[in-house]
């Protein structure tokens, strides 16, 4: 059977015990290297399926892992043949995972969700996307100049998105500028025209958890876009799919 990798941590450090099912059942145990420790379980192939019963098992490991202190969360399927194979990856990447969990000790993931308001990202039609049904056009008088009617039809639909553009990162400056203090880095999930929603990730010191929450709830009063805060969570979106990881 194969191993499935949950997360790296330090060694010693949080503990698992066999009591702790992983995914398809199989108990999580540790694989040890050179001070670092790699959760992970038994894994037949049929096991390994991306439903959301078996992603939510793995989720559930990386937490309380993370709720004992500061792991690397991997992601899901992330599969090594044998245990040779986890200690050596652990041995040749020792310092890059040391350093990852430095810059990650004591904090967790906050997500800001905006929905931005009805404005100018409605008028910008996606590339390839295709028309809503509606009347047939009128086909009867071609345009004088079909040439300038097309160019300045480009011209007003990227001028709808430049101020599309323009509206979602000015709302994520104001998020950043009114977090201040409270997060050590973040990261920026852009929205698509056809969903204007703006994802901002925060890396908060576990001491600011409530801190960031207050500042959030007086920042969702002010702002007129709707908004939506969720966590904490294990730091997902600050760990690398560089390949030092599994």
């Amino acid at each position: 059977m194969n191993c499935l990798c949950y997360c790296v941590c330090r060694h010693p450090g949080p503990e698992v015990t066999d009591a702790l099912p992983g995914v398809g059942g199989y108990p999580v145990y540790q694989v040890v290297q050179g001070g670092l420790s790699a959760a992970v379980s038994k894994i037949a192939h049929q096991d390994l399926s991306f439903d959301l019963p078996q992603i939510k098992v793995y989720e559930n490991v990386i937490n309380i892992c993370h709720r004992q202190g500061t792991v690397i969360p991997l992601r899901y399927g992330c599969v090594a043949t044998e245990e040779a194979q986890i200690r050596q990856r652990l041995e040749e990447c020792h310092g890059y995972y040391q350093t990852l969990l430095q810059e990650l000790e004591g904090c967790v993931e906050m997500g800001l969700r905006i929905l931005l308001p009805p404005g100018s990202w409605s008028a910008v039609i996606p590339a390839g996307s295709r028309e809503a049904p509606g009347p047939a056009p009128d086909l009867g008088t071609p345009p004088a100049r079909p040439g300038l009617a097309y160019l300045t039809a480009r011209k007003t639909h990227y001028s709808h998105q430049d101020r599309w553009t323009r509206d979602y990162r000015q709302a994520a400056d104001r998020c950043r500028t009114y977090l201040t203090g409270l997060f050590i880095k973040e990261k920026i999930e852009p929205p698509s025209p056809r969903l204007p929603l703006l994802s901002l990730y925060f890396l908060v010191p576990q001491t600011a958890v409530e801190p960031f929450r207050r500042a959030f709830r007086h920042l969702s009063r002010i702002e007129k876009a709707r908004m939506l805060l969720s966590g904490p969570w294990p730091p997902y979106n600050f760990v690398s799919r560089g390949p030092n990881l599994f």
